[in-house]
């Protein structure tokens, strides 16, 4: 029933969230502040919705050098991530997609210079049929359904054939709006989210193998 398994990468395959959060997380307690986690939840997995400079700023009722503020955070955001390998099951889910015989491809809001980056630095340069990110889709994020329908294209599979695992809430939207089943496997971050209209949840991906997973998915269908 299945014939492809289209992998988010920013919060599935790499924790990039997390850091952000860390991240900003540091800054703001510079200021006395706490980082408002569920107002940054907007942001994962599409664009950038909530302005995290604009809130501090609002919260100090005073402008901040906003420069300054985002190269710190950029900066110590690279630093945790430059630290980090693929997330707990990753390798796992893919070697078992290959010995299926299924189609792997990515499909992320994030602009393909970042996952350039960090493809081969992770080792997973080659191991994915095709790559789509915001760059291929005109800028379009999730939940816009352009970055999952692209990918779908690349590896010539109908989206009803093809199954999306997601750590976002917009990431489940945008498979689903696409035609695809959703997988989420949300992460320390985004297990705050309501992942109830995804078609499985699963806790990480090292709970259930592709096989069971899409076995799963054919019970539902």
């Amino acid at each position: 029933m299945f014939d492809a398994v289209i992998f988010d990468f920013d919060g599935l395959i790499l924790d990039t969230e997390s850091s952000s959060v860390e991240a900003w997380s540091e800054i703001y307690r510079e200021f006395d502040l706490e980082f408002p986690v569920d107002r940054w939840l907007e942001n994962v997995g599409s664009m950038d919705t909530f302005d995290a400079l604009a809130y501090l700023e609002s919260h100090l009722d005073r402008p901040v050098n906003r420069e300054e503020v985002y190269q710190s955070v950029r900066q110590r955001d690279q630093e945790i991530i430059a630290q980090r390998g693929p997330m707990a099951g990753v390798l796992d889910r893919l070697a078992e997609a290959k010995t299926l015989g299924l189609k792997m491809a990515i499909a992320s809001s994030s602009p393909a210079r970042w996952l350039n980056y960090h493809l081969p630095r992770l080792g997973l340069m080659f191991e994915f049929d095709a790559v789509r990110t915001s760059t291929d889709v005109d800028n379009r994020t999730k939940p816009d359904p352009a970055v999952y329908l692209a990918a779908c294209a690349a590896v010539k599979v109908d989206p009803s054939r093809a199954v999306a695992l997601e750590d976002s809430l917009h990431g489940v939207i945008a498979a689903q709006e696409a035609g695809m089943k959703a997988v989420a496997v949300p992460n320390a971050v985004t297990k705050q989210l309501d992942f109830s209209q995804a078609d499985l949840i699963l806790n990480s991906l090292e709970e259930m193998t592709i096989a069971d997973i899409l076995e799963k998915l054919s019970e539902k269908s």
